[in-house]
């Protein structure tokens, strides 16, 4: 696969079976993974350098076109239609029903129907990470080194522990490669902390 964009720059792609998307400050792109070839794009008409990590979940794509920030757009993902716009310091992680999304350090759990915000969580006020969605919580971190575990449906707290050193932003307006984040599978949640990375069980309790 080879396939031309303008300007660009540093942007990790999202993969489906249906397309390769990427972004960059003011452009959209998707592309048939197989050969290649444009599917869509959407210039929103300015010029920069940078780009961005985009999320697809529910056959919607959501791209973090602006510029000087992670907010974007969000686009169908099979046909490029322009459904709306979202706010957020960096990806998203989005469920079935419900959305959650750090704003300006602030995570919320929004019902993707209406955008309607459905609990907030600050935690210590350092929150930084991407949120990833886990079973039915929501996980995030600090750069204090905390990690908190949220019940994903009313934003309770679930447990929190302590990485034992600073937590990186990962994937926000800025960040060059290669970027960093939680992630999670086989029963491991995995943290990037300081010079090292943590690995935890995931219980009620890690």
């Amino acid at each position: 696969m080879d396939a031309r964009v303008a300007n660009g720059d540093d942007s990790t792609p999202a993969v489906t079976d249906s397309g390769v998307y990427v972004t960059y400050p003011c452009w959209t792109y998707a592309f048939q993974p197989a050969t290649g070839s444009s599917l869509f794009n959407n210039d929103t008409g300015c010029d920069g350098g940078g780009g961005g990590t985009p999320v697809v979940a529910n056959n919607v794509l959501y791209s973090p076109n602006g510029f000087g920030s992670y907010n974007g757009s969000t686009f169908n993902a099979l046909t490029g239609a322009l459904l709306g716009s979202y706010v957020a310091d960096d990806p998203p992680a989005i469920g079935s029903q419900m959305g959650y999304f750090l704003q300006s350090g602030t995570l919320r759990g929004l019902t993707l129907s209406n955008n309607t915000v459905v609990w907030s969580f600050t935690g210590d006020g350092l929150l930084v990470t991407s949120p990833i969605l886990v079973s039915q919580n929501v996980i995030v971190g600090s750069s204090s080194g905390n990690v908190y575990a949220l019940d994903a449906t009313t934003g309770a707290q679930v447990w929190t522990v302590s990485a034992g050193a600073a937590i990186a932003p990962g994937a926000h307006w800025g960040a060059g490669l290669p970027l960093s984040g939680l992630a999670a599978g086989d029963g491991l949640l995995v943290v990037p902390a300081g010079t090292k990375v943590v690995a935890y069980v995931l219980s009620t309790n890690p």
